[in-house]
C-alpha cells in the first residue's frame, strides 16, 4: 500500500480492502507526526474471514481486522487508525494490568481522534467524542453509575476479566486527556504525550507513571501556571471514582453547530 504499509487478506477481499484502506500510509504518517518515530518497521493489517469476532486487534507488526471494517464509503477506517495508534500506546508503552487499561485505550482513542481531526477537521473529531460519550454513559448505566466498573480503575476480583470490559476505559480515558488539553493547550498536550511515550518506551506501567510525567512536564514547561493546573487535576476522582466526569463537576462540551442542527432535524 505504501513504503511502510501492507494489507494481507484472502483474494476475494483484496480489491475491496485496498479501496477501503487506500489512506493507510497517510494514516501511519499522520500518527507518527503527532506522536514519535514509528519503531516497528512495516505496518501490516490482516483482514480476516467473516468469523473473526473483533473489530480489530493491535498485535505489533500485524494488526488483525474484521472484514466489517471494509466498506465502500470508508466509514469504518477509524478502526484502522485506532489500531495504528496502538503501535505507540498499547504496544510500545502498555498497561501493566487491566485495572490500568485506560492507558492503552484512552490514549489510543485520543490519538486516533487527533489523526481524524487532521484529515476531516476538529468538528469531525468532536462529533466522534460526542457519540463516544453516549456509548460510555450507556455502559455505565448497565454497570451502575456507582459501581467500580464505571471507574477508570476496575477491580475485577474473582470475576471474569471480560465482565469488566466496556467503552469506559476508551471514552472516559479519552475525556481525561481531553480535559488536560483544555488546561494546557494543544501544543503542550502533544509534547506531553510524546514525553510520556519516550520516557516509558518498551515498558509496562500503571497510571501513576503518567501522573509523574504530567507533574514534571507542567513544572518545567508551565511554571507560572503549574500550581493552578495541578490543583485542578484531581487524579483520585478521575481514576478511582465511578460515574461520568459530569457527575464530578467536569463539563466537557463536544457539540458542534452542525451536530446541533442535525439533532434538531432528527427531533
Amino acid at each position: 500500500m505504501g513504503n511502510r504499509t501492507v494489507v494481507i487478506t484472502e483474494p476475494e477481499f483484496m480489491n475491496a480492502s485496498v479501496t477501503a484502506l487506500s489512506r493507510l500510509e497517510d494514516l501511519l504518517n499522520r500518527a507518527e507526526y503527532y506522536l514519535t518515530p514509528y519503531i516497528w518497521g512495516e505496518y501490516k493489517i490482516l483482514v480476516l474471514p467473516k468469523s473473526f469476532p473483533m473489530g480489530g486487534m493491535e498485535n505489533p507488526l500485524l494488526t488483525f481486522a474484521s472484514p466489517t471494517i471494509i466498506t465502500p464509503d470508508k466509514s469504518q477506517v477509524d478502526v484502522a487508525t485506532h489500531e495504528i495508534a496502538h503501535s505507540w500506546t498499547g504496544n510500545d508503552v502498555t498497561c501493566e494490568n487491566w485495572s490500568n487499561m485506560w492507558l492503552n485505550e484512552g490514549f489510543t482513542v485520543f490519538e486516533e481522534r487527533k489523526v481524524s481531526a487532521s484529515i476531516h477537521g476538529d468538528d469531525f473529531s468532536k462529533v466522534n467524542a460526542y457519540l463516544g460519550n453516549i456509548s460510555m454513559v450507556n455502559a455505565m448505566k448497565d454497570f451502575g453509575f456507582d459501581q467500580n466498573y464505571s471507574s477508570l480503575y476496575p477491580l475485577v476480583g474473582k470475576h471474569m476479566p471480560d465482565e469488566s470490559f466496556s467503552t469506559v476505559p476508551y471514552e472516559k480515558g479519552f475525556q481525561l486527556l481531553y480535559y488536560i488539553e483544555t488546561m494546557i493547550g494543544k501544543d503542550h498536550m502533544q509534547k506531553l504525550i510524546q514525553t510520556h511515550i519516550n520516557k516509558y518506551q518498551g515498558t509496562s506501567i500503571n497510571y501513576t507513571a503518567f501522573v509523574n510525567v504530567f507533574n514534571d512536564y507542567i513544572d518545567k514547561n508551565l511554571p507560572d501556571q503549574a500550581k493552578s493546573i495541578k490543583s485542578r487535576m484531581d487524579w483520585e476522582t478521575w481514576v478511582h471514582s465511578p460515574g461520568t466526569p459530569y457527575s464530578h463537576g467536569i463539563i466537557l462540551d463536544f457539540t458542534t453547530k452542525d451536530l446541533n442542527k442535525t439533532r434538531g432535524l432528527a427531533n
